[in-house]
């Protein structure tokens, strides 16, 4: 990445971990919204561990709204008398839409600004659903990205190169003009660099000596 970095025109960003983070954890939203409907007191870290074991099960995900209901399930088995697809799963489904349920992380926007205010191009690269553009619009995110290419509306997910060509055709770039910024090594490092692009892999807090891997978003300013 350093050898090549003159060359960076534009920098795109996975959403979900890298800009954005649930508040509190899934399983405590998932908690909340279960005991507005009348069951109380079920357990968040168990219910945070059944949708990853579920998400993790699932390598092949389009991210509709009844794949959504199928993970919500599998995350409550047990728990209830009826699976939340047919009782409150929309309202959850609802409440991942709005700002109240998520965090920018802290060195996101100042991020943000910086590279946009040294003249590089912003993109999201994102494997979400049509509830993204408008949850980064209610976070007054989406003005600072010139393109923003969802897996759920282009009908490619990473790590597909396909949704990485498509970002470079909206920026009018060369796939090696763009560093791409993600916390999957997967989806993220492996999908951009099979696309030509460049990438930083984010251990957000963790120290790393890998190529291409950095600790903070913070630190692309001073690589780029």
């Amino acid at each position: 990445m350093n050898r090549a970095r003159s060359q960076i025109r534009a920098v795109s960003f996975d959403v979900g971990g890298t800009l954005l983070r649930p508040r509190g954890s899934v399983g405590r939203i998932y908690a909340d919204v279960a005991a507005e409907w009348g069951f109380p007191g079920l357990p968040p870290e168990t219910l945070r561990q059944r949708f990853r074991t579920a998400w993790r099960a699932r390598p092949i995900f389009n991210h509709s709204r009844a794949e959504w209901a199928e993970l919500v399930d599998a995350a409550f088995a047990g728990f209830v008398p009826v699976p939340p697809s047919r009782t409150f799963f929309g309202e959850l489904y609802r409440r991942f839409a709005f700002p109240k349920a998520w965090e920018v992380f802290p060195d996101a926007l100042p991020t943000l600004r910086a590279l946009k205010h040294h003249g590089l191009r912003l993109a999201v690269i994102s494997n979400w659903d049509q509830r993204l553009r408008p949850l980064l619009r209610r976070l007054r995110l989406l003005g600072l990205f010139d393109a923003v290419v969802v897996s759920g509306e282009v009908g490619f997910a990473k790590p597909s190169p396909a949704i990485f060509e498509i970002a470079a055709r909206r920026l009018r770039l060369s796939p090696n003009e763009i560093l791409h910024v993600g916390d999957e090594p997967g989806s993220d490092l492996r999908g951009a660099r099979e696309a030509g692009c460049q990438a930083a892999l984010l251990a957000r807090g963790r120290h790393s000596s890998s190529s291409g891997s950095i600790s903070s978003l913070h630190t692309l300013e001073k690589l780029l």
